[in-house]
This record gives C-alpha cells, structure tokens and sequence, in this order.
C-alpha cells in the first residue's frame, strides 16, 4: 500500500527494533532516521515525529518536548517496556507504543487513522488554531530553535564552535556546556551527524551530482576524509550507499 505519511525519528535508532515489528509501522509511515538531529521538528511541514526513548536519550528527549510545546508540535513516543508516568502524561506526547507487549500492527493502523484526522482532515482548523494561539515562548527554547536554524543554514560552510557561540551571544565555554546538556552529544558530534543526513539526502536525491561535489555541499572539503567519516558513521561508503537507495 502507499505510503501515507513521512515519520520523522528521533532518539535511539529504529536499528535497535526487530524487522517485523518496523515493518508492521512502514505500512503507513516512510521512517527518517534522524537521530539526535532535533532541529527537524522547527520545519513548518511536519506536524509530529517519532521518539524512541530509553534513559540514554532522556536530555534529547526533554529538548524535543521544549520544541514541540513552543512549536505546536507532537510525538509520538516508542518505548521498551518502561516509561516515566510524567512523560506518557505530557501534553504534546500524542501516543506511546510499549515494544515489550503491545501489537504494533494493531497500534500502526490506528495511529494511522489518528493522525489522519488530526494532521490532514483538520488542517485548515489547526492552521486558524495556530494563527491565535498565544504561545509562552521561553528565552533557552528560542535560543535553541535558533541555534540549530544557524547550523541548518551554515552545513555547506566551515562552522566553529566559536561563531555558533558567538551568534547567541554565549561564551564558549557556556555554550558547549548548554549544547551538550540540552541536546545529549557535543556540538562537534551533532554537526557531524547533520552532515551525514545531509549526505545522506544528497546522495539520493542528487544521484548525478558527483560525490566530490555532495562532500563539498555538506562542508567538506576533503573528499577522502568525507568518505571516511561517512563509512565511520554509517558502516558503508557513499558510493554503496547511493547503490543500495
């Protein structure tokens, strides 16, 4: 059957779920694996995302609410076995599926159905929702959606650490802190990361363009390095990357 929706995915990767149970979830959602990569959710487009959640990823995971309360956005929250009452409970959390007993066919479709209503044949009443809804923006939630805005605008470039610091109007040493405690890696490894599924993008959606020239677009000058970055983080050169997509 089509694909019905795009499923953003943040926190731990879909890797980690049996194929089945993934597979029973890609009859109504096209998953993007987007990891650590939180900035997805201040794109207009996109109305909720996936989060599978475990203790490790619980920094990323109160980031993405901060953004979703300030955003009007949603998540969905996929769990093993164990969630914080506190987080099933959250306003913006719009549904949780426990891998360890619930029927995730079951779940899918009427998730499905749910977002249908909610996302696609409610739209232009959401739309009016969100034009006079008086949101209580906080200054940190501010500060990072336009930190990772910075970076989304700047991949192609050279980026220090310094300058995103700069651009907020932190101190380096701040902002390191306050980047790695919000979002759950360090600056360097979620730039990194952004690069990758720029890449990644890239390398399918630009399938005559040559690698060299997609390296250079994700701020990479060197394509040797970039190919090995890639294979670090991917476990597959670009070259078969794009083969296997």
């Amino acid at each position: 059957m089509d694909v019905l929706h795009k499923g953003y995915w943040l926190g731990k990767s879909a890797t980690y779920i049996p194929k089945d149970t993934v597979r029973s979830l890609e009859r109504y959602f096209h998953l993007w694996d987007y990891g650590y990569d939180v900035s997805v959710l201040s794109e207009p487009s996109i109305h909720f995302c996936f989060f599978y959640y475990d203790d490790s990823f619980h920094s990323l995971f109160l980031t993405a609410t901060k953004l979703c309360q300030n955003l009007d956005k949603r998540l969905v929250v996929i769990y093993n076995e164990r969630l914080p009452a506190e987080i099933e409970h959250l306003e913006v959390v719009f549904s949780t599926f426990n891998l360890g007993s619930d029927d995730m066919h079951t779940w899918a479709e009427e998730l499905n159905k749910q977002i249908i209503y909610q996302f696609t044949k409610h739209q232009d009443i959401l739309d009016i929702h969100k034009l006079t809804q008086v949101h209580s923006h906080k200054h940190i939630s501010k500060d990072l959606v336009e930190m990772l805005r910075y970076i989304e605008k700047n991949l192609s470039r050279t980026i220090r650490e310094e300058d995103v610091a700069e651009y907020c109007h932190y101190s380096v040493t701040y902002f390191s802190k306050f980047f790695h405690k919000t979002i759950g890696v360090s600056f360097r490894d979620y730039l990194t990361l952004k690069r990758i599924n720029l890449a990644k993008q890239l390398l399918i959606n630009a399938r005559k363009e040559k690698i060299s020239f997609i390296a250079f677009q994700c701020g990479y000058n060197d394509v040797s390095y970039f190919s090995r970055i890639f294979k670090k983080k991917t476990g597959i050169s670009p070259a078969i990357y794009r083969q296997l997509h």
